[in-house]
């Protein structure tokens, strides 16, 4: 009787009292066979990597939507995409001179290309601990050590021309993500974009011999300094564009609000001659949206469609730095406001090392970030239907590997919006050529995609949209 009270009492408020025979009956219509078939296309030769505004990303956008139009899902809007432009970024294009000194890239400085076209040059700066209300136009000296994510956002938007923080760890930095920091980037192009301050992270070492003094935070707190600087930003170059692929089941009484589930489908393309196929990441998250659409859209079809609508977008450009979904969430097609919550689903098909043989688990991220109610709908979801362990060791705030800011539904969550990432842990093939579909645990991926089923109609069919109650790392914008 005591664990009967205590189910109840974690059910109480949503409609999950009992298994709903509705829902198990079109649960069953996310099919491996179907996975199987739409990962096999998605990581094939002839998709060549999808990487982002390359034809493999162009042919994976159609092979998606001729998947939405076979279920019957009509094109929102007369199209099935939602465009987007970028332009490419060339991070080698920069040129700094600070007093007479040229700095090398990727030996005396690194950046993450995440500011525009410029010409600067000053002959003062100054050196600072912490962000400050007066550095509109002034060239910015200052530790990173210590300082929050929070405060460099500051300090990208306090107006200044530059700001160069000081890395006591930019040497290893260098060394080992010199690849990364060099490949040729992708930026979303926005026609109201907002300036961002260019921030560059410095060497000690450079710092000591361009700056001319022995760097030591504590000796310098708001210090202007003699200091010429010349800056030189020619990285924007070429216009290409890609976009994300929607997929639109119109609910009935509660049709505008919606449930988003989204997935990246793009992947790393070709590289010295080598196809990355991205079979896990992300054709296995792609896939269950593909087949979860699949789902909802007979249920609709014999009577039993969502009372609130479903959005099922798979996105490009995650691994250019979330570009689709950046790009959505500033131009998104219903109202932020009315987006009761996004389930992303982003690596699912294989097995870690913590997990060893096992496949029945899957790592929830973000479930409790914003919202009380979407944590206890999901855990009851799969108490009541899936039973998998449900892993929450990359929830966790300290966690150093950060997943929570690292794939789609982050840009959601930024704008009050509460999410799930569902993922099952990197792996050996982890961005490498060597993820490919022989290796997929097809299983794995349809009772994974079937916990994102019930959760999505519990959230679409009960009475009453989930709250937003939880404090997180984003002010709460709706």
């Amino acid at each position: 009787m005591k664990y009967i009270c205590v189910f109840c009492f974690l059910s109480l408020g949503m409609s999950l009292f009992a298994q709903d025979s509705v829902a198990i009956k079109y649960s069953t219509f996310v099919r491996s066979s179907d996975i199987k078939e739409f990962i096999t296309v998605l990581a094939s030769d002839s998709l060549e990597g999808r990487e982002t505004a390359q034809p493999g990303q162009k042919k994976a956008a159609r092979y998606i939507a001729k998947q939405f139009n076979s279920f019957g899902i009509a094109p929102y809007n007369n199209t099935y995409f939602q465009p987007f432009y970028l332009s490419t970024i060339k991070p080698e294009q920069v040129s700094i001179n600070i007093n007479g000194k040229e700095l090398d890239f990727l030996v005396d400085y690194y950046h993450l290309s995440n500011f525009s076209n410029a010409e600067i040059s000053a002959d003062k700066a100054i050196f600072i601990t912490k962000p400050t209300s007066n550095l509109k136009d002034k060239v910015v000296f200052t530790m990173l050590k210590g300082y929050t994510e929070k405060e460099i956002k500051e300090l990208m938007n306090s107006g200044a021309s530059a700001v160069f923080l000081i890395d006591e760890k930019a040497a290893t930095k260098m060394n080992l993500s010199g690849y990364r920091l060099r490949a040729e980037k992708l930026k979303v192009l926005e026609t109201d974009a907002k300036h961002s301050t260019p921030l560059f992270f410095l060497s000690i070492k450079s710092a000591k011999k361009a700056l001319r003094f022995k760097i030591k935070m504590k000796n310098f707190s708001n210090k202007e300094l003699e200091c010429t600087v010349g800056i030189k930003i020619s990285i924007e170059s070429d216009k290409v564009s890609s976009e994300n692929v929607l997929g639109y089941v119109e609910g009935s009484d509660l049709k505008n609000e919606v449930v988003v589930i989204t997935a990246h489908y793009d992947h790393l393309g070709i590289h010295d001659g080598k196809i990355y196929y991205g079979a896990d990441d992300d054709g296995s998250g792609t896939a269950a949206v593909i087949a979860l659409s699949k789902a909802f859209q007979q249920a609709k079809k014999e009577g039993h469609g969502p009372r609130r609508s479903i959005l099922f977008m798979t996105v490009s450009g995650e691994e250019k730095g979330l570009l689709g979904s950046s790009f959505y969430t500033s131009n998104p097609i219903f109202p932020l406001a009315s987006t009761v919550a996004d389930l992303n689903i982003d690596m699912i098909g294989r097995i870690d090392e913590k997990h060893g043989t096992n496949p029945d688990y899957v790592y929830l991220i973000g479930s409790d970030k914003l919202s009380s109610q979407l944590h206890k709908i999901s855990d009851s979801a799969n108490t009541m239907y899936t039973k998998l362990e449900l892993d929450y060791t990359f929830n966790a705030p300290e966690d150093p590997n950060r997943f929570y800011y690292r794939s789609d539904h982050y840009n959601f969550a930024k704008n009050g919006i509460p999410v799930i990432f569902y993922f099952n842990g990197t792996h050996a093939d982890y961005h490498q050529p060597s993820d490919t579909v022989d290796k997929i645990n097809f299983d794995k991926v349809e009772k994974i995609a079937r916990l994102v089923f019930f959760t999505a109609w519990e959230l679409a069919n009960r009475n009453e949209k989930i709250i937003v109650d939880t404090e997180s790392d984003f002010k709460n914008t709706r």
